[in-house]
């Protein structure tokens, strides 16, 4: 999955965006009480720990 896709997913299940970063954009939920880091390299794919890692935090 690319960076693109993921932050796709993630807007999907509700995350917005709360400030952009040098690197990465940093999105929270209304419901949760963490935010997540998005990088901004969408063209890439995401390794696999952080895919997982991710997943699990969504």
């Amino acid at each position: 999955m690319k960076w693109s896709e993921f932050k796709k997913l993630a807007i999907s299940k509700g995350w917005l965006l709360k400030q952009h970063g040098k690197r990465h954009d940093i999105y929270y939920h209304p419901q949760k009480d963490y935010e997540i880091l998005i990088e901004r390299h969408w063209s890439k794919e995401l390794k696999n720990g952080i895919y997982y890692n991710l997943i699990k935090l969504l």
